[in-house]
């Protein structure tokens, strides 16, 4: 007989709601259009901590409108897409060290709805995301910094601590300078056939923040032992805090009270998302239908057009290589004839006893 604790049902506790993660997954997997799925990561420069910490609401409310108005504006030109996109985001503030590193994850089909609404748009290179990625790091870098600076034209932003230095209007502008030189990572992963298992990944986090209890592996003596993945090497560490810290680490993640941290956008955007992903699969479906009966009427033409087809296959067998003779391996062997299905020879069994 085993103990099962009440649920607090609080969006941060790294136990409770495991049963909200699984319907909101089934409901994301229920979405998924029969494309690939591009998974890309926008994160903030570590210059810009402190003033997360102090101003989160704010901040994270910037990172996920810099982010969403960076794809939407790029894929709307017709030099990269020429369509609209839908765009499921969600914010992680934390790296696998529980320190501060605020980052939005977003998953989008390769592809978008036309205009019209009455076609698919699918993505010109299949292989790799298609808008380079110095693209896109620079419209997000301009972006953000220029929300940033509106935020504190008009008084929205708290300056404390250390932060007091950079708070009259000459300072901030000194603060921001070095940023926009500086190069913002954007990470674009190749197209996937299994968007099913990043989805897995950020259900997760949807209703828990920075570790699960798995990954603590022992508390004692003051101390908490856990377990973390060290992405330059690839490999898993353990770290040991003083419980005091690990406590203070773990805060630096709670969310202001109401702030969403999953956002749709998009043709995925909530007010029109069931009739906009209803009408993509339709389109898609249809898309489907029409190559395989191009495909049918392709087979029949060739079947029509035998003879031709294999004249124009042999004749680019003979000239790209001719082999030399099996026999006195000097000469070189040159098609003569070809058999026809009626007086081919007919391969025969022999049976020794």
């Amino acid at each position: 007989m085993g103990k099962a604790n009440n649920s607090c049902r609080n969006r941060h506790c790294p136990v409770c709601q495991q049963k909200e993660k699984l319907e909101w997954l089934d409901k994301r997997m229920k979405e998924l259009l029969p494309v690939g799925y591009y998974h890309l990561v926008f994160t903030l420069p570590h210059e810009l901590n402190p003033l997360c910490l102090q101003n989160r609401k704010v901040m994270y409310g910037l990172l996920f409108k810099a982010v969403s108005q960076t794809l939407l504006e790029l894929t709307r030109d017709v030099k990269h897409l020429g369509a609209d996109i839908g765009l499921v985001t969600v914010l992680h503030t934390w790296g696998q060290n529980m320190k501060e590193h605020p980052h939005l994850h977003c998953i989008m089909p390769a592809g978008g709805l036309g205009f019209d609404r009455e076609h698919w748009v699918h993505v010109p290179d299949k292989n790799n995301f298609f808008i380079a990625g110095k693209v896109l790091a620079k419209k997000f870098r301009g972006k953000f910094l220029d929300m940033l600076k509106q935020s504190k034209e008009k008084g929205g932003l708290d300056f404390h601590g250390k932060l007091t230095g950079i708070k009259g209007p000459e300072q901030f502008v000194r603060f921001l300078a070095p940023l926009y030189q500086k190069s913002w990572v954007v990470n674009v992963q190749k197209p996937m056939g299994n968007p099913e298992k990043i989805l897995e990944y950020l259900s997760r986090y949807v209703f828990r923040i920075a570790i699960t209890d798995r990954r603590i592996i022992e508390v004692k003596d003051g101390k908490v032992r856990f377990s973390w993945k060290d992405y330059r090497t690839g490999r898993f560490r353990e770290m040991k805090l003083d419980i005091n810290e690990f406590i203070r680490r773990f805060l630096l993640h709670i969310l202001p009270k109401g702030f969403f941290k999953v956002r749709y956008y998009g043709i995925f955007s909530s007010r029109y998302r069931k009739q906009n992903i209803e009408t993509a699969k339709q389109l898609l479906a249809q898309e489907t239908e029409n190559q395989k009966e191009e495909a049918l009427e392709d087979g029949i033409r060739i079947l029509e057009k035998q003879d031709t087809v294999w004249a124009e296959i042999l004749e680019c067998i003979q000239n790209f290589r001719q082999p030399n003779c099996p026999v006195c391996k000097k000469g070189r062997l040159r098609f003569g004839e070809r058999c026809s299905v009626e007086t081919r020879i007919v391969p025969t069994l022999q049976i020794v006893l």
